[in-house]
């Protein structure tokens, strides 16, 4: 019993072991990492202060060194572009060199920070030159293609091309970057040259067709233009100058006469022919675009024309002609330059213009021609309304040219009172024109206002008259004579024109106007109501 026993307690005892064992392992380890940690947390906080005083450059290396990992290649390894196990040596070399910083040796950390920078930067400019190396392929190939045009005119120089083009694939498919960019850069030079070669060939033939159409040499013209097209399918000069080219056909000798027309300076008859040609030919391109072109040439010509006669207006003193010129020229096109050269010539023909328009209004008021100050002065204020001069030069040739209309008028209305012999009427008159008489009178006027006043001087005696009747008509004349029946009644009159009425019961009344003047007999009439009613 005692020796069956035994075997079982072994196995008992085995399988405690077992169970305890891991235990107390796990506990074990537990509390060495718990110390561990307080003791390494504690030493890295007093050297990492020592460090900092001692070697501040190794700082920065080593937070370079963090940087690559943790910035530029931690985005290399999410795009793909670097292993893993690259980044697993970089961080193990940046582990060890901050324990060697931790533990004081300057020497081992600064070592393993510098590898952990250059392999990273020698990375990172792997990376670079593999993505100048994708960019120059896209490229490059964009380039093949838009070249394509050119592969029949430029053979050899395109298969060039192409076969550096594939070279350089295959080195990049074989990781050889610097060599697969440099065929890159190679097969683009080549299509670089192949196209400046091409452009210039263009440009040649181009010259050398318009040159063959402006001498009418219409099929040298074509062959030039069908070359061009031959190089570049979409050449839109060549299209276009086909297309001048094939309107030209059949109106080339036309075409030469208009030209005469044109070298002869001729451009309105030139234009008079094209638009005869473009009633006939409606549809022709040359024909139109001629006709704009000579229009335009005519177009400015006279604005060119015009300028020059500005010009010349101001060199010569005239202001206004030259404002006058300029205008009409800024009619036909505008011209910034022209515009502000009118604002500055309009400043200048308005003091020079008022310069003279002053002179002129004074003088004229000088004179006593007061219409023509008015006039003078009233162009003043209208180019410069806030001159005062202008303004008090236009009040006061108004007003003396008022005064003097009221004193010419007055004159010539008792002019015609002493004609007609109203004397009294005539004095008043003159007497309102003696009241606005100007202090400056012409001697027409002058010599008009003297014979008024010796005319009148003569009219200021009375007069005697005589007027008979048959003592049957009664006889009267307002404020004179009160209606009496007489046979001769004398009176004394002033000159002037008296009504004189007769009136007889069952006839016919009268009136005589009677006019009375001193420098004149001595007046007599009749007064008889003779007609029966």
């Amino acid at each position: 019993m005692t020796q069956n026993k035994k075997p079982v307690l072994i196995v008992a005892l085995f399988l405690a072991a077992l169970i305890i064992v891991p235990l107390l392992i796990l506990l074990i380890t537990r509390i060495g990492a718990s110390v561990s940690s307080e003791i390494g947390s504690g030493s890295i906080t007093v050297n990492q202060k020592e460090t900092s005083i001692a070697d501040f450059d190794l700082r920065q290396l080593a937070e370079k060194a963090d940087n690559l990992i943790e910035q530029d290649l931690a985005k290399a390894l999410r795009e793909g572009d670097v292993s893993l196990d690259l980044m697993s040596d970089l961080k193990r070399n940046a582990k060890k060199g901050r324990d060697a910083m931790v533990q004081g040796k300057l020497d081992r950390a600064a070592k393993y920070f510098a590898l952990v920078v250059q392999a990273a930067e020698s990375q990172l400019a792997m990376l670079a030159l593999v993505e100048k190396v994708r960019d120059l392929n896209d490229n490059t190939y964009s380039e093949l293609q838009r070249l394509d045009y050119l592969k029949s005119s430029f053979e050899n120089t395109y298969r060039e091309a192409v076969e550096t083009y594939n070279s350089a694939l295959g080195k990049l498919n074989m990781a050889k970057y610097q060599s697969a960019a440099d065929d890159f850069e190679m097969a683009g030079a080549i299509l670089g040259d192949m196209e400046a070669r091409a452009i210039q060939q263009i440009a040649g033939l181009l010259e050398a067709a318009t040159t063959a159409l402006e001498a009418y040499n219409l099929a040298g013209s074509r062959t030039a233009f069908e070359s061009v097209l031959d190089l570049d399918r979409a050449n839109a000069a060549a299209t276009d100058g086909l297309v001048m080219v094939t309107a030209l056909e059949g109106i080339t000798e036309e075409v030469k006469v208009i030209r005469a027309l044109e070298a002869s300076g001729d451009l309105e008859g030139a234009l008079a022919e094209f638009e005869r040609l473009a009633a006939e030919n409606q549809q022709n391109s040359f024909i139109r675009n001629q006709r704009a072109s000579l229009e335009a040439r005519i177009l400015e010509r006279d604005f060119q024309s015009l300028v020059a006669g500005s010009v010349q207006a101001e060199q010569a003193g005239n202001l206004g002609v030259a404002v006058v010129s300029l205008e009409a020229a800024l009619q036909i096109k505008t011209s910034p330059e022209q515009q502000a050269r009118l604002v500055e010539l309009k400043e200048k023909y308005k003091a020079a213009r008022l310069e003279i328009l002053f002179a002129d209004g004074f003088d004229a008021l000088k004179s006593g021609r007061y219409e023509v100050a008015r006039n003078f002065y009233k162009e003043a204020v209208s180019l410069a309304p806030d001159s005062k001069e202008a303004r008090a030069g236009l009040e006061k040739a108004s007003s003396l040219y008022l005064a003097n209309i009221r004193y010419s008028q007055s004159l010539a209305a008792a002019t015609k009172q002493i004609k007609d012999g109203r004397f009294p009427i005539a004095a008043k008159l003159f007497n309102e024109a003696m009241a606005s008489r100007p202090s400056t009178v012409g001697p027409i006027l002058q010599a008009d206002e003297a014979r008024i006043r010796a005319a009148l001087a003569a009219q200021l005696n009375e007069v005697e008259v005589t007027i008979e009747s048959d003592k049957r008509t009664y006889v009267s004349m307002i404020g004179v004579l009160p209606p009496d029946r007489f046979r001769e009644e004398k009176l004394k009159l002033f000159p002037d024109v008296y009504k004189v009425r007769g009136s007889r019961s069952g006839y016919e009344s009268v009136e005589i106007d009677l006019k009375v003047d001193a420098t004149k007999p001595n007046p007599t009439i009749t007064v008889e109501c003779t007609e029966k009613l």
